[in-house]
């Protein structure tokens, strides 16, 4: 029997697999990533995979290993696969086993930790070394420095924002793996007397750190890494398949790259480079789109048929997205055909046009309706608190009714019937948000040569979550994003709502 044809594929969980999807799963190449569209249904390959891996090929359940992001995302995946010995893990949890095989002591860090350690150095260490002091002094550009004058610059308000700023270089370095050495290139490529104060707080974090016995999340990668080169006890895996891998970085791609090496096992990763959008905590979108210069003579598979958006959403996300050519093109098709997707609606006050399009979508559309926006306290701009009761994970009641808000990166992998997309403001806070790294962080992410191009992939995620329609609330002072999507006649309308 030709493989493809192979009868496991007809029902994964209640559906058959397409024939791209099977061909991924097939790949007879040791290194492979599946470029999927939004909702190719790439959850149910990375299950036909693992079902065809043991019931077909008879590979011993305890010797596949699922990565996956997020704790939810996990447990989520082991639900649908249903086989108990598998090993379904995040990075975290994978480094947590290593450690423990090795029986390593330990306590895990308090997520404050770093804060706590920032607030120290600038309350003692900064003032009382001299070197330090001028330093601070350049940066805060005080000619004279006296205690009384530094104190109350360290317990303002808005000093608050620089420790902020210190904290996510410090989290950015981490995650990215660096060391010092990376750090004596940043001294020469920028003379911010800010990444002293940095490089000390490092050293003074590693070394409390120490003292005490404490790991933080990073550290429990760097550590089972190190544990991997030191031939320690390791799991053995023969198959490791990786979801949501265009939002991994590069201390994760290192640290996997140990365990696939030291395992001989083959790798699968699975994403979505048009879904890429967490590259403030430290993610690479480069480790995706250049997945072969890490495992080399990898295949490509693309799984391009979606089953969530009609033909004609997908062609407008689409074109908007891929405005950015770094992108990787994909041909997304769908059999669902719906006229004009997207729908405009002007907004007037923003509380009577929310109201107003919630009762179309309910009076013409069916009752699940899901909203969006880019911050978190985007909906209160909408909807005063009087409006609402809040319930868990972003419901809350209307009239009876029970709707959704969430921030568009923590809808990602969500779907709902009809979204609504607010807040597409030009402005610092608005869509695509105008808010700009500092220059001290700009010193260790990487910037991609196209204007808003993580906002873009963001919208993009927005878009995309309806399995119908996404009406879009336009203010008067609408954002390059409206003015961009708008000129799309043919599948983008305004509509007018009573």
């Amino acid at each position: 029997m030709n493989d493809l044809n192979n009868e496991i594929f007809d029902n994964i969980n209640g559906f058959s697999l397409d024939n791209e999807q099977r061909a991924a799963i097939l790949t007879k190449s040791k290194y492979s990533i599946i470029v999927a569209g939004a909702g190719s249904g790439k959850t149910l390959t990375m299950i036909g995979k693992v079902k065809y891996l043991t019931e077909v090929k008879k590979v011993n359940p305890k010797h596949i290993l699922c990565i996956s992001f997020t704790n939810e995302a996990t447990l989520s995946l082991k639900q649908k696969l249903n086989i108990p010995d598998i090993d379904v893990l995040t990075f975290h949890k994978l480094a947590i086993k290593i450690l423990g095989m090795n029986n390593y002591d330990y306590d895990l860090s308090d997520e404050d930790f770093l804060n706590e350690i920032i607030t120290s150095f600038f309350a003692n260490a900064c003032y009382n070394h001299k070197f330090l002091r001028k330093q601070f002094k350049k940066y805060v550009k005080k000619l004279i420095l006296f205690p009384k004058t530094y104190q109350n610059i360290i317990n303002d308000k808005s000093f608050k924002e620089t420790k902020n700023i210190i904290k996510t270089f410090i989290n950015l370095y981490s995650t990215n793996d660096l060391n010092k050495n990376d750090f004596a290139l940043f001294f020469k490529s920028s003379k911010n007397p800010l990444l002293f104060l940095i490089y000390a707080i490092i050293n003074l974090y590693e070394k409390e750190k120490l003292v005490n016995n404490l790991l933080d999340f990073d550290d429990l990668i760097k550590t089972a890494s190190k544990f991997i080169q030191e031939d320690k006890v390791i799991p053995y895996y023969e198959e490791i398949i990786i979801d949501e891998f265009q939002d991994t970085s590069l201390l994760r791609l290192n640290f996997i790259k140990k365990l696939v090496l030291k395992n001989n096992a083959n790798l699968t990763v699975v994403g979505d480079d048009f879904q890429s959008i967490y590259k403030f905590s430290g993610c690479d979108l480069d480790l995706f789109l250049n997945f072969q210069d890490y495992f080399p003579q990898a295949i490509t598979y693309k799984i391009q048929n979606t089953y969530r958006n009609s033909q004609e959403l997908i062609n407008a996300a689409g074109n908007f997205v891929m405005q950015n050519k770094e992108q990787i093109f994909k041909k997304l098709t769908s059999h669902k055909h719906l006229d004009k997707p997207i729908k405009l609606i002007k907004e007037t006050d923003k509380t009577t046009t929310l109201l107003k399009t919630i009762n179309y979508i309910l009076k013409n559309y069916g009752k699940e309706i899901l909203i969006l926006g880019r911050n978190n306290n985007d909906i209160y701009h909408y909807l005063n608190k009087d409006f609402l009761k809040w319930q868990d994970n972003g419901y809350f009641t209307y009239q009876n009714l029970s709707l959704r808000y969430l921030t568009v990166h923590k809808s990602k992998g969500l779907e709902s019937e009809n979204v609504i997309i607010i807040n597409m403001e030009d402005s610092p806070l608005g869509f695509p948000s105008q808010i700009k790294d500092h220059k001290i962080i700009k010193c260790i992410k990487k910037e991609e040569n196209f204007l808003f191009a993580e906002e873009r992939r963001l919208f993009y995620v927005a878009l995309t979550r309806t399995k119908n329609y996404t009406f879009i609330l336009v203010p008067k002072n609408s954002s390059c994003f409206i003015k961009e999507i708008k000129k799309d006649k043919e599948n983008v309308e305004f509509i007018k709502i009573s």
